[in-house]
């Protein structure tokens, strides 16, 4: 079985390095197309803008694509070794099917253990890259610019509402900070037209303020201050952090936001999902192994079977990402739990190739 498994490995890992190169480039090719008039809208006459824009989006749409590529790869060796008589000749030997498909772990290890690398590390540098020279585009955003983009923090006994983060969060713009009390009340509110970070000193800087005091029984009393310094835990990079999207977050960024309960502006599920998403998408690689099996067991000696196969993973492979899609929709807004969010499309879709192959092989 070693000398099975050091060739499965080599072409599993040729055929997924060839699939996981032409679906990046034809995605990619579309990105640009679809894109590439809004980097231009930013830089009038600046190809070298779509270049780079290029080349910074390369990481998320490549990271994007790896659980496909791995479907169509491992579909591709399993129907070339059925095909081939291959499998036949190792049942023959004795060895079940279930050895043929743990003879894939050590290469679908390999593309997890870089997967997880890529999301972790280089996707959220990319991103965070190109949000700095103005070319991230987001059409969600985009669509939707008349909705409110305030941003808001819990700081201790503190609510901050912050009307515009700039500088990659060292300027902060029309803040307002609620005080409340043990009950809740609120006891104290201060409007802010703007707020410097100094990275030497580590102090907030409060300019133009406006200071309300809600006392019980009393008028409320209204101060005007020119500048005051705000005592807080909070730095430009939770700011700046807070407006970026989860995908521009390193897993240890997303557990700090997922497991505070003071620091956060969006509910702590929201981040719980993302938290719980990051580790379950190296998984689904490999448990796509369980959905490809059984396709290529069906169609891999048929006559056209391959084409055949290649469709049916085409459409499972597209069914898998809407209901990854759907199902995180459901987590970010906290109608399903966050483990059932991230986890539900790879043991939904992992359990399906399982009884399916069970229904082949008898086992």
């Amino acid at each position: 079985m070693m000398t099975f498994t050091r060739y499965a490995l080599k072409t599993f890992l040729w055929n997924f390095g060839v699939l996981w190169v032409s679906f990046t480039s034809m995605l990619q090719i579309v990105d640009l197309l679809n894109n590439s008039d809004e980097v231009l809208d930013r830089h009038p006459r600046d190809f070298g803008a779509v270049v780079e824009y290029a080349v910074w989006r390369l990481p998320e749409l490549a990271v994007f694509l790896i659980p496909f590529s791995v479907l169509m790869a491992a579909l591709l060796s399993l129907a070339k070794f059925e095909r081939s008589n291959e499998t036949l000749a190792l049942k023959s030997a004795g060895a079940p099917y279930y050895q043929i498909l743990l003879a894939f772990l050590p290469a679908v290890g390999l593309v997890a253990v870089l997967h997880f690398a890529l999301t972790d590390q280089l996707v959220p540098r990319a991103i965070n890259h190109l949000m700095e020279r103005d070319l991230y585009v987001d059409k969600k955003s985009k669509n939707d610019e008349g909705e409110d983009q305030r941003v808001w923090v819990q700081d201790g006994d503190t609510i901050v509402e912050v009307g515009q983060v700039e500088n990659q969060g060292l300027e902060l713009f029309n803040m307002r900070l609620y005080r409340r009390d043990d009950l809740g009340n609120i006891t104290d509110q201060r409007f802010v037209r703007h707020a410097t970070f100094d990275v030497t000193t580590r102090k907030w800087t409060f300019e133009k303020i406006e200071d309300t005091k809600v006392l019980p029984g009393r008028p409320t009393e209204i101060t005007r201050i020119e500048t005051d310094t705000w005592d807080t835990k909070l730095g430009p990079q939770e700011f700046s952090e807070l407006i970026e999207r989860p995908q521009a977050m390193t897993t240890a960024r997303l557990w700090s936001f997922a497991t505070s309960a003071q620091i956060g502006v969006r509910p702590t599920y929201f981040y719980e999902t993302w938290l719980q998403k990051r580790v379950a998408l190296p998984v689904s690689s490999i448990l796509m192994i369980l959905l490809a099996a059984p396709v290529a067991l069906s169609f891999g000696r048929r006559d056209k079977g391959v084409a055949s196969g290649m469709a049916i993973g085409f459409g499972l492979g597209f069914l898998y990402f809407i209901t990854e899609g759907l199902v995180q929709s459901l987590g970010e807004s906290g109608a399903v739990p966050p483990f059932f969010a991230a986890w539900l499309p790879a043991l939904l879709f992992a359990s399906i190739g399982g009884l399916w192959l069970i229904r082949l092989e008898g086992f």
